[in-house]
Order: C-alpha cells, then sequence, then structure tokens
C-alpha cells in the first residue's frame, strides 16, 4: 500500500513539474497536453505491477523531461493570427463614435468577441470613454461650460458657480488634456496589444503574431499625427474659453 501511494507522489510530481513548465502556453492547450500525458502514462502503468517504481521512473523517462515536452508544444503550436476585425477595432474604439455613434458600437464588438485582448483591456476599451473622441468632444463640452446657479432676491441674492471654467487655468488644462489624452491613450493601448500581444516569463515581448500585407509603420505614423492634432485642437479651445 505504501509502495502504491509513493508510485502516486512520482506521478504527481512529474505532472507537477510538466504544469509549472505550461504556464507560458495557451491554457486551452496546456489543459489538452496534460490530460494526453495522463493517458500515456495510465496506458504505460498497466503493464507494470503494482509499486514498481523503477519500472514507473523509466516510464517517465521514456515520455520525456517536462521542460523538453512543453519545448516541442511551443514548436508545434501554431502563432495568432491577426484578423482583420482586430486591426479596424482600435480604429473603430477611438474614431467609430463620429459615425453616428455606430462606428463605436461595431469596435465594441470586436473588442469583446475577441480573443486577443484579456479583460481589463476590453472594460478599458468600453469606459475610457464611451464614444471614443466623439463622446470626449461631448464631455469636455460638459465640463468646460460654467453655468451659475441664484437663490433669493436681490440685495442678498446668492449665486453659485459651477463648471471648470471657474477653476484655475492650469487645472483647466491638466482636466482637458486627460479627457482628450484617456480615449487616444486606451486606442493606443488595444493597438500594443494587437502587435505584440501580451509578454510573459519565456517571451517578454510578446506572443508571435502573423501579419499580411506590408509594414504597418507609416499607418502607426499618421495615427500618431491624427491623435496629436486631436489633443492639440481641444486645448486649444480649452485656452479661449
Amino acid at each position: 500500500m505504501n509502495e502504491h501511494t509513493m508510485s502516486d507522489r512520482i506521478i504527481e510530481e512529474y505532472l507537477g513539474d510538466l504544469r509549472d513548465a505550461l504556464r507560458t502556453v495557451n491554457p486551452i492547450s496546456a489543459k489538452e497536453f496534460v490530460a494526453e500525458i495522463e493517458q500515456h502514462i495510465s496506458e504505460g502503468r498497466t503493464s507494470l505491477e503494482l509499486g514498481d517504481e523503477v519500472g514507473l521512473r523509466h516510464l517517465l523517462e521514456r515520455i520525456g523531461p517536462p521542460t523538453v515536452l512543453v519545448n516541442e508544444l511551443k514548436e508545434t503550436e501554431p502563432p495568432r493570427t491577426v484578423t482583420a476585425m482586430d486591426r479596424a477595432t482600435p480604429w473603430f474604439i477611438i474614431f467609430g463614435g463620429i459615425a453616428f455613434g455606430f462606428g463605436w458600437l461595431v469596435g465594441l464588438y470586436g473588442l469583446w468577441s475577441s480573443k486577443t485582448w484579456r479583460i481589463w483591456d476590453k472594460l478599458l476599451g468600453t469606459f475610457i470613454w464611451p464614444g471614443g473622441l466623439l463622446g470626449t468632444f461631448y464631455l469636455f463640452l460638459a465640463s468646460s461650460s460654467s453655468n451659475t446657479t441664484c437663490s433669493g432676491t436681490a440685495p442678498t441674492m446668492t449665486c453659485v458657480h459651477l463648471g471648470i471654467a471657474v477653476l484655475p487655468r492650469p487645472l483647466q488644462f491638466l482636466i482637458g488634456f486627460v479627457i482628450v489624452a484617456a480615449p487616444i491613450f486606451t486606442s493606443f493601448r488595444l493597438g500594443s496589444v494587437l502587435s505584440r500581444g501580451y509578454a510573459d516569463a519565456s517571451n517578454p515581448r510578446g506572443i508571435r503574431v502573423v501579419r499580411s500585407g506590408r509594414s504597418r509603420t507609416s499607418t502607426r505614423l499618421v495615427w500618431i499625427i491624427e491623435g496629436l492634432m486631436v489633443l492639440f485642437f481641444f486645448i486649444f479651445v480649452m485656452t479661449l474659453s
């Protein structure tokens, strides 16, 4: 009974090392791979005597060390392909609101239906800010307008000024910068994940990506210029208010 327990511990230790080595692999692929190895071990144990610890270790040696198995799996795992919808999603998120909000909704669908982005980036693209730059425009107008509410009658009338216009000019500038820069940052964040993927211990620069067509360096440059133009435009409007 004790020998059988020791055999189980050997297998558990082997599978534990295998799962540790699979941490940088796609979770679905890792789960299927562990199940396959467990099946090989179960089939191999049928020819061993109960408690044959030496034979069990030889079986595991024939299957291979966990690190070697994982490296072979990584070599055969296909690279992630970026779809046309994935490439268009960051653009829809930032500029889609201009098309009566329909484009932003399309971008939102592409964001949540894609496996490219993780949950926190999907939440970022959804709430910072709804409508993209168009939503930023309305938010900017709402925050920059100054409303005055008065109560009582003269000469004891009391008036309260509301809105960003009552704040000091440097603070207005900072708030305007944050309001405009936030959706631009969100779109760049989504585009960065799209281009490089998520970093991990084995691939600090991100997962492999297959792209079709020419380099998109010039497109990114145009994107940066457009974003800066929009940013400076809103800052200029704020200085005039």
